[in-house]
């Protein structure tokens, strides 16, 4: 049986839901799929039995299965089904960003999740190694490779 009350419960989905929908929705750039992942995300933080010692560590918690469910939604078979995902929320972009979405999106996922974590949810680069349980140097190698990989499809710009 869970410990946690559904007071905590509904304080946690306030406090986090925008993180773990835009985490699901970065991976499977798809909103029905993301608010699936993030729906499901939730109700294992209800059947969870652990305790949280502060609020931050729920939060890294969520994103851990949020990236885990993400992971797991590419090897289903619903996945495979489907030929195309729908991409509807290119269409929700303010024009100056959207070649930064394209450019951010056209990322593979390890790279793009260490620039969500890091440029949007404001994690340190350990918090993501922790979060993502890879090495700081891995963590700090593929912030490295996402931004040069940006850079040369936003600039250009070929690094050596």
């Amino acid at each position: 049986m869970s410990q946690l009350s559904n007071i905590k419960l509904e304080q946690y989905i306030r406090l986090y839901h925008g993180t773990v929908y835009r985490l699901a929705l970065g991976y499977v750039k798809n909103t029905a799929e993301a608010e699936d992942i993030c729906q499901e995300a939730f109700v294992r933080l209800l059947d969870y039995d652990g305790v949280f010692d502060a609020p931050e560590n729920c939060k890294a918690w969520l994103i851990r299965v949020t990236v885990n469910l993400s992971k797991n939604y590419f090897k289903s078979s619903r996945f495979r089904q489907n030929t195309e995902l729908c991409d509807d929320v290119r269409e929700r972009i303010p024009d100056e960003y959207t070649e930064l979405y394209d450019a951010v999106t056209a990322l593979p996922i390890k790279y793009r999740s260490i620039v969500h974590l890091y440029y949007y949810e404001g994690y340190s680069v350990k918090e993501i190694a922790d979060i993502l349980k890879i090495s700081v140097t891995a963590a700090t190698t593929r912030l490295s490779r996402a931004r040069e990989r940006l850079r040369e499809d936003l600039l250009g710009e070929e690094l050596s």
